[in-house]
């Protein structure tokens, strides 16, 4: 027997599919390794889209923090901290400026995670989370 899905389904389906889509081809206009996977509040974003702050916002420090192969004494994973800029808010300098610090994490501490999830502004600065 097949599966049949319902409207609301194949709704969440396809806009789950479309964005997507659509993060692949900027992804391909921008030319970098990060993968755009920040949930969007607006179904229609684009690249000029302000995801940070509102507009004013110019030269953010974007951080990323890196779990380095190093332990501290009670054998946690050391964290580093990359930072990078980002000239304004909008989705396509933030995703540059992630970019930048995705291969600098590789440079230096043989990061992989390359799946930009989630951006937030905290203390004035981008706060990222990355995973693989």
């Amino acid at each position: 027997m097949m599966k049949t899905f319902t409207e609301q389904e194949y709704q969440e389906h396809g806009e789950i599919l479309f964005n997507i889509g659509k993060s692949d081809a900027f992804k391909s206009v921008l030319k970098t390794e990060v993968v755009w996977s920040v949930r969007m509040p607006q179904k229609d974003w684009n690249l000029d889209t302000i995801i940070i702050g509102d507009g004013t916002l110019k030269n953010i420090c974007l951080v990323k923090t890196v779990l380095s192969d190093a332990k501290d004494s009670k054998g946690n994973f050391i964290k580093e901290y990359i930072f990078t800029e980002a000239k304004d808010g909008t989705v396509k300098e933030v995703w540059l400026a992630a970019d930048r610090a995705y291969k600098k994490a590789v440079k230096l501490y043989d990061d992989w995670h390359y799946f930009l999830e989630i951006v937030e502004l905290r203390n004035n600065n981008i706060c990222t989370f990355y995973g693989s």
